[in-house]
């Protein structure tokens, strides 16, 4: 991947070829990806009366590693704490090693229950982050004197060693769609935060959408089409 050349610019994402071409079949999703589809979700999806916030890997990066949290405010979402659900992308990076992640799992905290939950399509293979990142979290949101209770979610498996960004995707886009739906209707939490293989797209399907949805934009961006991500 040496291309260098802008592709699309999307509000606060830019992508070049060398991210787009991470959508190609087993190759793992970078953060630039991740945040594209944050923000194209939370800009063509999520009402905002869903209070639902979707954080971008550089803050939760941010959140993760910085030493002294109490600096973390004037960088966050204003009002953190007032929404109903934050997703948290997860990577195993270390603080005093560029680059060095290579897995993407989930946390997901929900205001209803708080909770954190955790979905990892290797099983416990982010564990120590996951963890770490939800008790730094859990200080930003204020909650030092009664901590969230952290669930690991039974989550479908990914097949090879790069899926793990799709998966990422794939159970925050089902998430999303059913405190959508549901809000007016009601659910269990358990039912609600419970994913099964048959709820998430496949793989392949969620690259081809993406990779199409990337061209749609960079055609159609200063036009007044509508776009749908599918």
């Amino acid at each position: 991947m040496t291309s260098k050349s802008l592709l699309l610019h999307y509000h606060d994402v830019v992508i070049h070829d060398y991210d787009y071409e991470t959508l190609e079949d087993k190759q793992w999703l970078n953060d630039t990806i991740l945040s594209f589809h944050q923000e194209y979700l939370e800009r063509n999806k999520i009402p905002e009366s869903a209070k639902i916030i979707l954080l971008r890997p550089g803050m939760v990066e941010l959140i993760a590693h910085i030493q002294d949290a109490t600096y973390l405010s004037s960088a966050l979402p204003p009002h953190l704490n007032q929404y109903n659900a934050i997703f948290i992308p997860v990577n195993d990076s270390r603080p005093h090693m560029g680059y060095s992640g290579s897995h993407w799992s989930l946390l997901v905290y929900l205001k209803q229950s708080h909770s954190f939950y955790y979905y990892d399509s290797m099983g416990e293979s982010n564990i120590f982050s996951a963890r770490m990142t939800a008790k730094r979290m859990g200080f930003v949101l204020g909650f030092n004197n009664q901590p969230p209770k952290f669930i690991h979610m039974n989550t479908p498996n990914q097949a090879n060693s790069a899926d793990c960004g799709v998966y990422v995707i794939a159970i925050t886009d089902n998430l999303v769609q059913r405190m959508i739906s549901i809000s007016s209707s009601g659910c269990s939490v358990e039912r609600l935060m419970h994913i099964e293989k048959s709820d998430i797209r496949t793989v392949k399907n969620i690259r081809k959408e993406l990779r199409k949805l990337i061209q749609q934009l960079r055609y159609f961006l200063n036009s007044n089409f509508n776009i749908y991500y599918i």
